[in-house]
């Protein structure tokens, strides 16, 4: 199966508090359930079908006011630090599932889920004790990883809190030294844009595309102009047979990212199953500029090499193989090329350099 590129959004479950400077006031957003509510209704969806990730119960609350019982009047810093020890406390066992996207209630209940989830459960816990945290998408680098056959581009959010100064960031990142390039507050509604879009991604990724499309129609109707929720239903209609809606999704991505890499190479995988390779090329032209993942580049050699172009093929494969000499990934993709070319002979030495690097890196894992 061609290999498509989806996007989830998550955080991470170690936590670095920094300050900023203060950003404008959000007061407008839709922070809240029932502002969240009223805007759902005006989207006309129904509040039943869609994720509020920042629902608590009574076993929460009771949970958080046990841990903060000799801190409850002390200043809001101070009880946010108290609630992010006790949730890392290993008393708590906060089990890191990276597929789950769960709402607070669900993560609290399960004691596990993906960093999105951890995150949104540190701002639920926080808005039930009266402090008004809130989730900012940052913009640093993504992390890319391939999973059952697709390419994961993964965005992130912190939770964070404004005082009458500063905002104040919970990172729940493990390498925070990372800088951020740009933040953007998230309100309630969009969180739950979010939160569909990652549903999305887990029901293509496991070929539940009926599932998909729904969370992912609920997503691009809440905020129409989330790019990501566009560019995974592009995925779902196209796996879903239906190449000329999936062309559609993805235009509509790029009127609010231009240079959205995972919407132009889907785009370029459509086009390229509806005939029109003059198109396709173009944008893969312009993938090629534009990105160094490696999965991507070695999903758009994939695509040269079906069609029988294989010098344009080894030209994305050594980009990749430039930025990347460490992957395992790159090596397989440069097997299949020799392989193409009947070159037997390499197919089987890259093929063995794939499986060594392999071996190193689970070598590395065990001595962490």
């Amino acid at each position: 199966m061609t290999r498509h590129i989806i996007t989830r959004t998550v955080g991470a479950l170690v936590v670095m508090a920094v300050a900023a400077q203060a950003w404008p006031s959000s007061q407008a957003r839709y922070f809240g359930y029932e502002k969240w509510k009223k805007r759902v209704i005006e989207r006309q969806l129904d509040p039943n079908e869609v994720v509020y990730p920042f629902e608590t119960t009574p076993e929460m609350m009771d949970w958080v006011r046990e841990k903060l019982q000799h801190d409850s009047q002390k200043d809001v810093l101070v009880q946010l630090n108290v609630l992010q020890t006790a949730l890392l406390n290993t008393n708590y066992s906060f089990s890191y599932e990276k597929t789950r996207t769960l709402t607070a209630a669900e993560a609290f209940e399960a004691q596990e889920g993906n960093c999105m989830s951890f995150t949104s459960l540190f701002v639920a816990l926080s808005r039930g004790l009266g402090i008004q945290t809130y989730l900012v998408a940052v913009r640093r680098a993504p992390g890319i990883e391939k999973i059952d056959g697709v390419t994961v581009v993964n965005n992130h959010v912190v939770a964070a809190y404004q005082s009458p100064r500063k905002v104040h960031i919970y990172d729940f990142y493990d390498s925070s030294t990372e800088p951020y390039f740009h933040k953007k507050v998230i309100d309630d509604i969009a969180a739950s844009a979010i939160y569909h879009t990652n549903l999305g991604a887990e029901g293509i990724r496991t070929g539940d595309l009926d599932a998909a499309r729904h969370d992912l129609e609920i997503a691009t109707t809440l905020v129409p102009e989330w790019a990501p929720a566009w560019v995974n239903l592009g995925v779902a209609r196209y796996r879903s047979g239906d190449a000329e809606s999936a062309v559609q999704a993805y235009k509509t991505a790029l009127l609010s990212d231009p240079v959205n890499t995972s919407a132009l190479t889907n785009m370029a995988i459509a086009y390229r199953s509806l005939g029109r390779d003059r198109e396709a090329g173009i944008l893969l032209e312009v993938v090629a500029a534009e990105t160094r993942s490696p999965y991507t580049l070695i999903a758009v050699a994939d695509m040269e090499m079906v069609r029988g172009d294989f010098d344009s093929a080894r030209r994305y494969l050594r980009r990749a193989r430039w930025w990347y000499r460490k992957e395992p990934e790159v090596y397989d993709a440069l097997a299949r090329l020799a392989l193409a070319e009947h070159d037997f002979a390499k197919a089987d030495k890259r093929t063995r350099k794939a499986a060594e690097l392999r071996r190193r890196q689970a070598a590395a894992a065990k001595r962490r």
